[in-house]
């Protein structure tokens, strides 16, 4: 007997031909598809990264740039104590003040007399206080007699750009009392001049 499979006809195989044109389109824009959800996600990680580049664009406006400023003050209490002032520094989250504190009495000095923050702080020309933040192993910031303590005080809070600034420690304590041991300090700080020395 002789076959009786028909073979297909020129229309069928231009059909079949179509319809294996049109798969292999579809998996080649299914691919397509996979690669643009990964280029997605990969846009996504990078606007994901975006927002730490903002606000390190937006970051606050820091006194002197966030730059230590020397600073060359030195104020005598008439209890003997000797303050000086040798440098500021404004960060993100804290001021910090160079100081070395002098005491030329007989008998051991505080000065933050009420072991807190808000003994002390820098007062700000916008009404700003920026409190003290004393070290843990010495709150109340004593000063042995005749030893000299060098280190820095922190403050809490950023120290804007402005122009002029007080210093003040034991807020409520005397001034000019000879025989105090908490010593109080009103020290105008001129940052404008601080900002603009010589080589800034």
């Amino acid at each position: 007997m002789g076959d009786t499979t028909s073979k297909p006809s020129t229309g069928e195989l231009a059909m079949r031909r179509n319809k294996y044109l049109i798969l292999m389109l579809a998996m080649a824009l299914a691919a397509c598809g996979q690669e643009g959800g990964a280029s997605e996600n990969n846009a996504a990680s990078v606007t994901g990264d975006a927002p730490t580049g903002t606000a390190a664009a937006g970051a606050p406006t820091l006194w002197g740039d966030g730059k230590p400023m020397p600073l060359e003050i030195q104020t005598a209490h008439p209890n003997g104590v000797v303050l000086q002032l040798t440098s500021i520094q404004s960060r993100l989250t804290e001021t910090v003040v160079g100081v070395r504190v002098i005491n030329g009495r007989d008998r051991s000095v505080e000065l933050n007399r009420f072991n807190n923050n808000r003994d002390g702080y820098l007062a700000l020309d916008t009404g700003e206080r920026l409190y003290l933040s004393p070290p843990p192993s010495n709150a109340r910031l004593n000063i042995e007699a005749g030893q000299t303590l060098e280190g820095e005080l922190v403050f809490l809070g950023r120290l804007p750009p402005t122009q002029t600034a007080v210093l003040v420690l034991n807020e409520n304590s005397q001034t000019d009392n000879q025989y105090t041991t908490t010593p109080g300090f009103r020290i105008n700080l001129p940052l404008g001049s601080a900002t603009s020395g010589p080589g800034r």
